[in-house]
């Protein structure tokens, strides 16, 4: 098993992290720290007492490139059957490897497995806990892209994918934009069943320095993953999948993108995107989002500031824990 770590700048959780790797109770793995930006400083130090172990390696991309493609190299770097992701603020609980190479060694014809995940704070206290959304077991492509498509139930820290299906679909992460992981378990789902574990063995940490937290444009983003999920999904017709629910997303991710325009006071921008969510999706009207756009609009930029801290509070309280919709 490959465990591909990408780690940029402060890491004040990546010990966490790395002792989660080594506790696990399958210990056939190589852990590979990738750190996006120049070598040295206070990350080589904090890996420093874990070099001595052979299963571990560090190295530098030399240069401060994307997450994406830290991640996509990170990928490429192994061979091992299966690779699995552990982003350098979450953690796996002992059993996490173990129990998903034994799913995919009995299961061979699914590209990858997931599962439910904790979220934790910034104390490392548990907060929250994801719904089980499927019963465990293997779904195709049919059965489980309408519901990728309808919410990306998947958790980051959850997921083990095998080497020859990032393979197949190609292993680069999407550049575009900050959701590269939907575009991925989207390619990887439309291409080979998945698999689902129902049980919550890892734990997405939720804090203010993450980059889903401090990433800027998130709505025109949002955009771009959505439209990028149209066109995969049109290269598969035989998938049925309910449109709404894509309109449904696009109009959500207009309204977050005429958010953005207000936080920089344009609001000629945010009353476009108005425009296009109402016209994608009519009943986003109602959307919790909307009373916000419109004090937007009315306050201009003397709201910029409220609007901000508004926005962060609801993105802590709503980010990544997968629930049925």
């Amino acid at each position: 098993m490959d465990v591909c770590m990408p780690a940029r700048g402060v890491a004040p959780y990546i010990g966490e992290a790395i002792d989660s790797v080594v506790a696990q109770t399958w210990r056939d793995w190589t852990l590979l720290i990738s750190e996006n930006g120049a070598p040295g400083g206070k990350l080589a130090e904090q890996l420093e007492p874990y070099l001595s172990d052979p299963r571990i390696r560090y190295r530098s991309t030399g240069a401060d490139l994307s997450a994406a493609t830290n991640h996509t190299r990170l990928i490429a770097d192994g061979d091992a059957p299966y690779v699995a992701i552990l982003h350098d603020d979450d953690r796996w609980h002992p059993g996490f490897l173990e129990r998903r190479v034994d799913f995919l060694e009995r299961r061979p014809e699914c590209g990858f497995v997931f599962s439910g995940n904790h979220e934790i704070d910034s104390r490392s206290r548990r907060t929250r806990s994801s719904e089980l959304v499927l019963a465990e077991g293997v779904y195709d492509p049919k059965a489980f892209v309408p519901i990728l498509v309808r919410r990306n139930v998947i958790g980051f820290p959850s997921v083990a994918v095998r080497r020859s299906a990032y393979e197949a679909v190609g292993p680069e992460f999407d550049e575009e934009t900050i959701a590269f992981d939907f575009e991925m378990w989207l390619r990887l789902a439309l291409r080979f069943p998945v698999g689902y574990l129902a049980v919550r063995d890892a734990d997405y940490r939720v804090h203010d320095s993450q980059v889903t937290m401090t990433a800027g444009r998130r709505g025109e983003q949002r955009l771009r993953s959505l439209a990028r999920a149209e066109a995969l999904l049109a290269q598969a017709p035989e998938i049925e999948v309910d449109r709404r629910w894509l309109r449904r997303r696009k109009a959500g991710a207009h309204l977050s993108a005429a958010l953005d325009d207000l936080q920089e006071g344009d609001r000629r921008a945010a009353r476009r995107h108005i425009r296009q969510a109402l016209e994608t999706y009519p009943a986003v009207a109602v959307d919790s989002r909307m009373p916000a756009v419109l004090a937007g609009l009315a306050l201009g930029r003397r709201g910029a500031h409220a609007l901000a801290r508004l926005r962060h509070l609801v993105l802590r309280r709503q980010l990544r824990v997968h629930i049925r919709r």
